[in-house]
Formats: structure tokens, sequence, C-alpha cells
């Protein structure tokens, strides 16, 4: 079987990196889980918060620079960079 995927590299990302990602989301000797801003969204939703789609990115951005390998991402951990983004942005509204 043979399979053509199209990837947009990001800014300030190779398409050596791109290339990696997807050979390890089909090698069974990798193992990853996958967020999507969507999760971010109904996660703050559930909370009453509203983040845009840049605010949902800077979460999952966060989450994946500054997560804790012993603890993973878990919802607890996406809960605490969506109350960060939501306090820095209130702090420069004000």
């Amino acid at each position: 079987m043979k399979a053509i995927i199209e990837i947009d590299v990001p800014n300030g990302r190779s398409i050596a990196e791109a290339e990696g990602a997807v050979k390890r989301a089909f090698d069974h000797n990798w193992v990853a889980e996958w967020w999507h801003i969507d999760d971010v969204a109904s996660q703050a939703e559930s909370t009453g918060e509203t983040l845009t789609e840049e605010e949902c990115r800077d979460v999952l951005a966060m989450v994946m620079r500054k997560h804790d390998c012993n603890i993973g991402i878990n919802w607890d951990v996406i809960d605490y960079w969506i109350d960060e983004i939501v306090a820095e942005r209130e702090k420069e509204d004000a």
C-alpha cells in the first residue's frame, strides 16, 4: 500500500522535521498522543473561557515546551496553560 501525504511545513520548521513526524506516526516503534486546538478550545469552554485559535495554538506550544515527562500531557496540564494564557490576556487588556 502506498499513501501520499501533503504537509504544510510551518515557518521555522524543516522538511526533515515534518518527514520525521510522519514516519513516527506510522512506525509501530513509536507512540504519541495527538492534541488539537479543538481539544483546547472545548476544554476552555467547559470552564467558561473562550480562546482564539491563536491562543489555542499558544496553549499547545506551551504544553509541548514546558510539560513534565513524568506527568505527560493531560487535561490538568492543558487547564494550567489555558489559565496562564487567559491571565496574560487579561493583564494585557488592563
